[in-house]
Order: C-alpha cells, then sequence, then structure tokens
C-alpha cells in the first residue's frame, strides 16, 4: 500500500510535528471550491464562442465572398424580424441559429434556409421550387411578400437546425474588440484569481499549524 508522504519538522516550543502532505494538498477550502468551479464553468461557455469568433474572422477574410462556417455548421446572429410571427418558436432578432450545410436536392418546401444574398446572410423558408430554373422562391415567415430573388442551390450555406433565444446579441458583442477581450480576460482572472486565493490560504494553513 502506498504511503503518504510526509514531513517532520519543530515548532518554536522545540514540540517534533509531523505532516501529511498528501492530506494537505487534497484538502481544499470553500472559496477554493467555488472560484474554481465559477472559472471552470465560464470558460466552457466562453472559450468555444471565441474559438467559433476567431475562425469565422479568419475565414472570412481569407474568403470575403463567402459566409463562413465551421465544420459545415454556420452559427449566425439574427439580425431582423422577418422570421418573428409571434409564435414561441419563431425566429427572432437577437437570437442565434445554427445551420448545417445540407445537399440541396434533399431540401423540401417548408424548409428553412440560410443563403447568401450578396455579402449577407439570409434565412427564411422555402415556400417553393422552380423545375425550370432549378432555384427556391423563399419568404420570411414575417413577411407579407416573397423574396423578389430566387435562391439557386450555390447560394444555400445550410439548413437550419437549432434557434438559441437571445445568444445572438452576444455573439454580435463578442466580435468586438470589447467583446473578445471579455471573451478572453475573464477566464484569465479568475484563474489568477483562483491561484491567489490557493496561495493565500495555504499560507494561513501553514501559519496556524
Amino acid at each position: 500500500m502506498e504511503e503518504s508522504e510526509t514531513e517532520i519538522r519543530q515548532n518554536e516550543d522545540g514540540e517534533v510535528i509531523q505532516e501529511n502532505h498528501e492530506e494537505k494538498k487534497a484538502t481544499k477550502s470553500l472559496p477554493q471550491k467555488i472560484t474554481g468551479w465559477i472559472a471552470i464553468v465560464i470558460c466552457l461557455l466562453l472559450l468555444p464562442i471565441l474559438i467559433v469568433n476567431l475562425v469565422i474572422i479568419v475565414k472570412g477574410s481569407l474568403n470575403q465572398d463567402e459566409i463562413p462556417t465551421v465544420m459545415g455548421f454556420a452559427p449566425m446572429a439574427v439580425v431582423t424580424n422577418s422570421m418573428n410571427t409571434g409564435e414561441p418558436d419563431a425566429i427572432r432578432a437577437g437570437d442565434m441559429v445554427v445551420t448545417r450545410k445540407t445537399d440541396p436536392d434533399t431540401l423540401e418546401v417548408g424548409d428553412i434556409i440560410m443563403f447568401q444574398s450578396g455579402q449577407t446572410a439570409v434565412i427564411h423558408r422555402i415556400v417553393a421550387y422552380d423545375q425550370e430554373t432549378d432555384t427556391f422562391t423563399t419568404k420570411g415567415d414575417a413577411n407579407d411578400t416573397e423574396d423578389l430573388d430566387p435562391v439557386a442551390k450555390e447560394q444555400i450555406i445550410g439548413k437550419f437546425m437549432q434557434r438559441v433565444p437571445r445568444v445572438g446579441d452576444f455573439i454580435m458583442f463578442s466580435r468586438t474588440p470589447l467583446g473578445m477581450l471579455i471573451c478572453i480576460g475573464i477566464p484569465i482572472l479568475l484563474f489568477l484569481g483562483y491561484d491567489f486565493v490557493a496561495k493565500r490560504v495555504t499560507r494561513r494553513k501553514e501559519v496556524e499549524s
């Protein structure tokens, strides 16, 4: 059986004290545990957003004629209410939508797609398909009229997969210099704070012992 590492030293009164280092390392104070868990949770939330944003920014800079995707997925912030019908599950401005690259030949009337219109990504519903021109007619659910320009298959970025309410506003903010600084700075500050608390608690225990 593996034995714990120990240290034998004398205190000011000359008494011999035996300390178990393994037990000291295993014992963490409540502030240490709370700070550590907060740091982990925030990192798990912020770092993926930061990484995705960096990939999108880099790919967008390298090829400005295409809407960037990440492994076939396109997370986008919604900036208009053209799909907002007022229903609980309607796509609203400020939401984040995720689309996945799909075979255009499998799309059907009623599917929601994201397509490229100039330098802009639009997410609307397919309302018709023209076999002669091999194009789709789209329309925003909240719009009174169909989109003027038909959508060619090569314009399609992906099929709608998921809507995340209000996250689009945060994504737009995270792409600003201040937002990126916060996404990077908060995890670093939390880890520094965790390290500071851990060292302070350790010193206090050493003084008390």
